[in-house]
């Protein structure tokens, strides 16, 4: 299995990569993938994410006043100064993340892998597609947040294709009026030594495009044309679960 640690140290090197060097110009660039932020923002949030979980300031973790206090705290720091903390407090948390409590360690790889591709799409230079990183995000995108989203909804089984990859997901009887609340208290790793359920539906799309899909990257136009036995529109809902709803507009990186 593997390590959270090194995981998140790789997607860390590959960002920093990216980051070093920028103009001003391209630190100030909108990131499409997250319309209220810059690149800089956006970096500030990964920094300001590892500076709080190392204080112990996790309260309100993930939510929209626990990042927005990272990116406002990090206003006046250039990009280089980013980078310096972020190499100052990353290898501290890296060095426990193997220990975190249940998948909140998928989480945070998932938080670190989306940003690190808002980041590419906004400046334009894709790469790192075929990461360890993307595929623990995708995994815990499919098998903890779509699986809640549809079993809250009493959507499936439903059975994910993603390039040599299968997950059978969701439940025909719902378990919860709140998608939200499941995915608050299910962070613990699923059993699947029982044999899955026969599936109702199939949907089929590349790991990248799903990867994004779920967390809130694609349009429900490009979900649409994901490769669906069924008609898709009584699986749309099942997209919007936590933060993530589908993009107002198309995007494509």
């Amino acid at each position: 299995m593997p390590q959270i640690g090194d995981t998140y140290a790789d997607g860390r090197a590959r960002i920093s990569q990216l980051l070093a060097g920028l103009t001003d110009d391209e630190a100030d660039a909108p990131v499409p993938a997250c319309p209220a932020w810059t690149v800089h923002d956006v970096a500030a949030h990964l920094v300001g994410g590892c500076a709080d979980i190392l204080a112990g300031n996790i309260e309100g973790v993930a939510s929209e006043a626990w990042t927005a206090a990272q990116v406002e705290a990090r206003k006046g720091a250039s990009v280089s100064e980013l980078l310096a903390e972020w190499a100052d407090v990353g290898p501290q948390v890296e060095a426990f993340a193997d220990a975190f409590p249940g998948r909140s360690g998928h989480q945070w790889i998932t938080d670190q892998t989306s940003h690190e591709h808002d980041i590419r799409g906004a400046l334009r230079r894709p790469g790192g597609r075929d990461s360890t990183g993307a595929d623990i995000a995708l995994d815990f995108l499919v098998g903890v947040g779509f699986h809640n989203s549809l079993s809250a909804r009493g959507l499936g089984p439903i059975e994910v294709r993603a390039g040599d990859r299968r997950w059978v997901v969701g439940s025909a009887t719902p378990t919860s009026a709140d998608p939200a609340a499941l995915l608050a208290t299910d962070m613990a790793a699923r059993d699947d030594a029982e044999a899955p359920p026969d599936p109702v539906a199939v949907v089929e799309a590349p790991p990248f495009e799903l990867f994004r899909a779920l967390s809130g990257r694609r349009s429900v136009r490009q979900i649409e044309t994901f490769d669906w036995s069924v008609d898709p529109s009584d699986y749309i809902v099942a997209f919007r679960y936590g933060p993530f709803v589908p993009s107002s507009t198309d995007l494509v990186e």
